[in-house]
């Protein structure tokens, strides 16, 4: 092989490299969520985001129907470590913080783009940030009295 064609070859497999790059950066670089339906299935979330209607989508795609809040068991964010998934069922949602600190109390949620955020809960806003994950709370349905059929 001359050494032109050598230098040429180079110069191509550099090249395709960099396209190659161009193409990997230009998908975000934001996290990637799990959204953990009630029905036990797993649903990667990449970006992570909040439709007009308040429902959680998996995409950018503005034609998502997404998940209703009442269909998820958690969101858990996917990073290399996180602390144990938390179980049991709670009577107030659940924040578990990246160092594996907990809180509980009703959480809303703002502006979900991009797999970042802001949340509120008890009256603290914060970030998505550092958060491992949020576990809604989903209370037993309270069952009526059956009536007796004696008069």
């Amino acid at each position: 092989m001359s050494l032109n064609r050598f230098v040429i070859l180079c110069l191509g497999v550099v090249g395709i490299m960099g396209l190659v790059h161009i193409q990997a950066s230009a998908q975000g670089g934001w996290r990637q969520w799990d959204i953990q339906l009630l029905d036990g299935t797993t649903i990667q979330a990449n970006p992570l985001q909040m439709n007009s209607k308040g429902r959680f989508t998996r995409s950018m795609d503005p034609a998502e129907v997404g998940f209703d809040r009442s269909k998820i068991l958690y969101l858990a964010a996917s990073t290399k470590t996180l602390p144990p998934v938390p179980d049991g069922r709670f009577d107030q949602d659940l924040i578990v913080m990246l160092d594996g600190k907990r809180s509980f109390g009703a959480v809303k949620f703002y502006v979900v783009r991009f797999s970042e955020g802001k949340i509120v809960q008890n009256g603290k806003t914060m970030t998505l940030e550092n958060v491992a994950y949020i576990k809604f709370a989903h209370p037993k349905k309270k069952t009526a009295p059956k009536k007796s059929g004696k008069s």
